[in-house]
């Protein structure tokens, strides 16, 4: 090629090369940007562009110009794609409002160009592109045969991480991954390295995801934002970048470094009853009281040192800690124990868990119980009534006393799910060869649901009511029956499969006996942790009254959004005046936008092996087209329309037969499981509410994905594998 193209009007016609950003109300923002990563020396396909002005004259005139261009260019065959003069700016991109045509020969560059303007037009006629894009430019460019194409994202458009780049890829051409036709690879390089999150085509290795995204990220940082960069890989290799635009909507930049050495995770204890970003008073009060009495009780009883902090806090969210999992200063302690408390040592071990089991339960039932309950009826009576100054002491107790229970449900609630991974490890060995599936089957279709009790939560931070006024959906006797007979059917196969070998089946009998025998008093163990809930509440709110009485607050509700020092201080008389209410909500707001890893700081490698095997080890099969995976938690599988659902306003919107997608679900959400076809959560485990209630109404649910509320937006339709752990496009 050498020279311009042959134009009466010079402006109507440009090459790509010779265009920039001050061209952009002429070529459009597609063509500048092009032409300013040529100027970049970026691998661009050659071409030019026709100006607004050019596709605005009479079809002979453009005729003659798109053989100029036709016979500079070469036999073809093009690429012909809009650029609007709106269109890929930093405020809003328009990607694949308009129409793109490939594969076009010289003769039918004219047609090619009238449709793509014709598309245009319509589109501002139905309203999908701006009026303001009234004047639109044509580019004309070789088009590249890929053996491979797709999109670099040079930020996490899930978490907003700005050091992530996130490579999808097909085979072929790139239209079916940006229409939506396929899903696609998709690898995540960050640190040098690429990981792939699914790959249902192989469409490139980890080396050319690699190489994509060095020069993704060499766009990004000479323009200073993060970019979405469209790409081909040809069949001798070579990358080629055929649009890079700035990435809209992107979560703001936040980083998830953790303020203290270990690991904290969201995904155990009181992690699986927090769906966002906690208030100062639940934070520095309840929660740190409860952590502390919990760790109090669990050395008591095992000798298990938890080293401080008990948790962290980062951009508002709460970690809890595992680092009493790998704390050598346990040992002593647990060794004493050994010796003198044998039995109750024995819970924290999966292969001896059975022997504990009695001595939890009976202390739960006889003396903790009864004991918790008196206690919450006593400040019941109290807490309109008591002076303010005495409520403090009150709420004091009650956390303890709530920290305490916990201990209880770490302990029992823990034993019996350790209990049932006795029996998942047994079904995978030696039954899942021959019978396939896993043991969900049978630890199903025992109780019926019962509508939430008044002290139910739909999150453990008290800033929020308790459970709503609603009625739980009632399985039908036919469905009960359903489940009943499965999970006998299931019962028959493995006794059947362990015939061969009586000493085996003995020993599945009575550890399927133990497992389920424990399932239905998980839930109620769990159902009244939450009892003083509602009477904690009501001090705090009283505690806020007075302060709004004196002229410290504007509102009784401000009161959660000081720490528990400032508020007490209020209460003596100092001045609340130096808190920002208005700043602490309005940041809170601003946090829960935000999407935090599952994990934060460090974990000891030996510990790092064990959790990611953990998922394995109950049943979860990772597929290469999944859009979000997790812990297969009950089994099944549904497929319906997703509903994400974040708390308690959003309930009546989950519409029967929808995929419920939430944070978490607790006890106040039991209402919602009658509706859902099947239940994904980004906090849990196989021993957590959603696990539980989804199998005794006989639907899949997956738990613990992490960000499954931020990968399925309400609308896609999907389908839930409760077996293995998947969710994956309908």
């Amino acid at each position: 090629m050498s020279g311009a193209p042959r134009t009466d009007s010079p402006a109507t016609l440009r090459w790509l090369r010779d265009v920039r950003m001050a061209d952009r109300s002429e070529v459009g923002g597609k063509a500048a940007s092009l032409g300013e990563l040529l100027a970049m020396g970026v691998h661009v396909p050659e071409g030019a562009v026709l100006s607004a002005g050019g596709a605005a004259l009479p079809a002979d005139e453009r005729r003659s110009l798109l053989r100029s261009v036709a016979d500079q260019l070469g036999i073809g065959p093009f690429a012909v794609r809009s650029s609007g003069v709106t269109e890929d700016g930093a405020e809003r991109s328009f990607a694949g409002i308009y129409e793109s045509v490939l594969d076009v020969a010289p003769d039918d560059l004219e047609a090619a160009v009238d449709r793509i303007l014709a598309s245009a037009r319509a589109a501002r006629v139905a309203g999908y592109a701006p009026s303001t894009d009234a004047r639109m430019a044509v580019i004309i460019q070789r088009m590249v045969r890929p053996a491979a194409a797709g999109v670099a994202l040079t930020a996490d458009p899930i978490n907003g991480d700005r050091g992530t780049c996130v490579v999808t890829a097909v085979r072929g051409v790139g239209e079916r991954l940006v229409s939506g036709a396929a899903l696609g690879d998709e690898l995540v390089v960050r640190d040098g390295r690429a990981v792939a999150r699914r790959r249902p085509e192989s469409a490139i290795d980890r080396s050319q995801a690699l190489a994509v995204a060095r020069e993704a990220r060499r766009i990004a940082d000479a323009r200073g934002a993060p970019q979405d960069v469209e790409w081909a890989i040809d069949e001798r290799g070579t990358v080629w970048i055929v649009q890079a635009r700035p990435m809209t909507a992107l979560p703001p930049e936040a980083s998830w470094e953790s303020p203290a050495k270990g690991a904290y995770t969201r995904q155990l204890r009181f992690g699986e009853w927090i769906s966002e970003p906690v208030t100062p008073l639940f934070e520095s009060w309840l929660l740190s009281d409860m952590e502390e009495r919990l760790h109090q009780r669990l050395r008591d009883w095992t000798g298990q040192r938890a080293p401080l902090p008990h948790h962290v806090v980062v951009n508002g969210w709460y970690f809890y800690s595992i680092n009493w999992l790998t704390n050598p200063a346990s040992l002593p302690g647990m060794l004493w124990h050994l010796v003198r408390m044998p039995r109750r040592l024995a819970g924290m071990f999966p292969p001896t868990v059975r022997h504990s089991i009695p001595i939890f339960e009976r202390e739960w039932r006889e003396e903790l119980l009864p004991r918790y309950r008196s206690a919450v009826a006593t400040a019941e009576g109290r807490v309109e009534t008591v002076a303010v100054d005495e409520l403090p002491a009150m709420i004091d107790e009650l956390a303890a006393l709530a920290g305490e229970y916990f201990a209880s449900v770490a302990t029992f609630a823990g034993a019996a799910y350790k209990m049932e991974m006795n029996l998942a490890l047994f079904y995978r060995r030696h039954l899942a060869p021959s019978l396939g599936g896993s043991h969900l089957s049978l630890v199903s279709g025992f109780e019926a649901p019962t509508a939430p009790a008044a002290h139910a939560v739909t999150s453990l931070d008290w800033w929020h009511a308790t459970a709503p006024a609603s009625e739980v959906g009632q399985r039908s006797g036919a469905d009960h029956d359903r489940l009943v007979a499965a999970r006998q059917a299931a019962e028959e196969a493995a006794f059947a499969a362990l015939a061969s070998s009586p000493r085996r089946l003995r020993a599945f009998r009575r550890l399927l006996a133990e497992t389920q025998r424990l399932v239905p008093i998980r839930e109620e163990h769990v159902a009244a942790f939450t009892l003083p809930w509602p009477v904690m509440r009501r001090a705090v709110l009283r505690i806020g009254e007075a302060l709004v009485a004196c002229g410290a607050l504007a509102d009784p509700d401000d009161v959660f959004f000081l720490t528990r020092s400032e508020a007490l201080a209020a209460l003596d008389g100092a001045s609340s005046g130096m808190v920002d209410v208005a700043a602490r909500r309005a940041t809170r707001e601003e946090q829960s936008r935000l999407v935090p890893p599952s994990l934060v700081g460090r974990l000891h490698p030996m510990l790092r092996r064990l959790w990611d095997a953990f998922p394995g080890m109950v049943g979860a099969v990772r597929s290469e087209h999944a859009l979000a995976s997790g812990v297969p938690a009950s089994p099944g599988r549904a497929t319906g329309a997703v509903r994400v659902i974040r708390g308690a306003p959003d309930f009546d919107q989950l519409q029967p037969g929808e995929i419920l997608v939430a944070p978490i679900t607790a006890p106040a959400w039991t209402p919602l499981f009658a509706r859902a076809a099947a239940v994904v959560t980004d906090v849990g485990s196989a021993a957590a509410h959603a696990s539980i209630i989804a199998r005794e109404y006989g639907i899949p649910a997956v738990v613990g994905c992490g960000d499954a509320t931020a990968r399925l937006r309400t609308g896609m339709r999907v389908t839930v594998d409760g077996s293995t752990g998947n969710v994956e496009p309908a």
